[in-house]
């Protein structure tokens, strides 16, 4: 079979390029192993966000008796929760499969390795030809040499999404994205989360400021965190875990049922092309791309988690969307502004810039802040947590934005634009915000970098 364009892997960079190729004329195939979707769709984005919602509801009524709502007894059933999960991703991987057909997309089941600069062998026995290729074979969780994974007792969040038993006692190495908001899963449904991060703060690489405010919300929840903390040694001992802690004060033991290893992802990029070809990889393991995200070979991209950080489904989707328009239209393909949320309780979103990062760069800055706790919105919802926080230039451009509360990453596109289009503060006076909302917070965070704030 022929293709004008062949996607190996079928997440979000591979199923939505193939779908703006078929938009766009192009006779469009995607080879993926397991089912349309990849990490986000069945055990990334989705199944994580959908357990968060479930226990927000738990959040909710435990919160509920300050406004006079009084509850019985709480009863969870995990495995109404469960299917639940399964419903919602079921519903979305069915979607995907129908806007295939729609457009008329090839879904070739199986493993592809590139064997030429237009030929690809599926599963060792079919050959079929790509006049362009595009690597998207995404990620995969990173492993410690001293804590690999059995899946029984050291696991990684895939296997903790299926929620099959609700340890005791868990401890989650590696305060990113991942470990946190599955720690507040299984926090608020029973366990005693334990969070161990070897650098100084959560989150790392996110904002230094709007972190500590949620490391200390984090704490309030229960969980306990370790941070400037480092994993010594763990030994197996019957059906738990003996775990020796190191920081600068102590060296102390404790016991856990279950350790949810959370340090990272590495590419995949094991056995998908021939090595003769001009295709090479980093220090790292990930693909190496020119500004088109071209390979050596200029019939072979790449996008996605697999060509390095930030490791986003949104960023690899508008990558490959990108590809698809150098391909049909000749378009460049023009740096992206990514921005990035977690969804823990509070949200925390980001985009541009970080003052360090902004420092660091030996850049003048000046920095604007707009506390929840000020908005009416927020207030009205008894939502308080959090804050906005915008860097300017001196002449008031937007180069970073950062915002910890409730519906953060919601409110993050405007900013983005904002980012992404150089604006500044003051471009934004006569925009009207919806009172009273939780965006107002955005307008008054700019409008104190631009002298126009009224309630601050």
């Amino acid at each position: 079979m022929e293709y004008d364009i062949v996607f190996l892997g079928g997440g979000p960079a591979g199923y939505e390029g193939a779908i703006s190729a078929a938009k766009k004329g192009l006779k469009a195939a995607v080879i993926e192993k397991s089912d349309l979707g990849g990490t986000c769709l069945h055990w990334g984005c989705i199944p994580t966000k959908t357990l968060l919602h479930a226990v927000k509801f738990i959040k909710q009524i435990k919160d509920a008796s300050k406004w006079g709502i009084r509850t019985g007894e709480m009863e969870v059933d995990i495995e109404k929760i469960l299917g639940m999960k399964k419903r919602v991703v079921t519903k979305l991987t069915r979607g995907i499969e129908h806007l295939f057909k729609e457009n008329e997309i090839e879904m070739i089941k199986g493993t592809g390795k590139i064997i030429s600069p237009e030929r690809i062998v599926i599963n060792n026995d079919m050959e079929i030809t790509g006049r362009q290729i595009v690597i998207a074979t995404g990620s995969k969780p990173a492993e410690l040499p001293f804590l690999k994974y059995d899946q029984e007792l050291i696991i990684h969040s895939d296997i903790a999404l299926e929620l099959s038993e609700i340890p005791a006692r868990l401890l989650v190495v590696g305060a990113g994205a991942i470990g946190l908001e599955m720690g507040i899963i299984y926090r608020y449904l029973g366990s005693e989360v334990n969070v161990v991060e070897i650098l100084d703060h959560v989150l790392p690489g996110t904002d230094t400021e709007l972190s500590a405010i949620l490391q200390k919300e984090i704490r309030k929840q229960g969980i306990t965190v370790y941070t400037s903390t480092t994993v010594e040694s763990a030994r197996i001992q019957g059906k738990e875990i003996a775990i020796q802690f190191k920081n600068e004060q102590k060296v102390w033991p404790e016991q856990f049922q279950k350790v949810l290893v959370s340090v990272g992802r590495t590419p995949v990029t094991d056995d998908i092309f021939d090595r003769s070809l001009d295709i090479k990889t980093d220090s790292k393991g990930f693909i190496v791309v020119n500004d088109n995200l071209q390979t050596g070979v200029e019939t072979i991209f790449a996008c996605g988690d697999v060509i390095g950080p930030p490791l986003l489904a949104h960023k690899a989707a508008h990558q490959a969307m990108a590809i698809v328009d150098f391909i049909a239209e000749k378009k460049k393909v023009n740096p992206l502004t990514v921005p990035a949320a977690v969804f823990t309780f509070p949200e925390i979103a980001s985009v541009g810039l970080t003052e360090d990062e902004a420092r660091k760069r030996g850049l003048k800055i000046k920095t604007a802040r707009f506390p929840y706790s000020a908005g009416s919105r927020s207030n009205a919802i008894d939502d308080k947590q959090g804050l906005v926080k915008i860097i300017t230039d001196p002449g008031n451009t937007i180069i970073g934005a950062h915002v910890l509360g409730s519906e953060a990453a919601e409110l993050m596109p405007l900013l983005t634009r904002a980012v992404s289009l150089q604006m500044t503060a003051t471009d934004f006076k006569d925009l009207i915000f919806i009172h009273p909302t939780l965006s107002e917070n955005i307008w008054e965070a700019l409008g104190v970098a631009g002298g126009f704030s009224i309630h601050i």
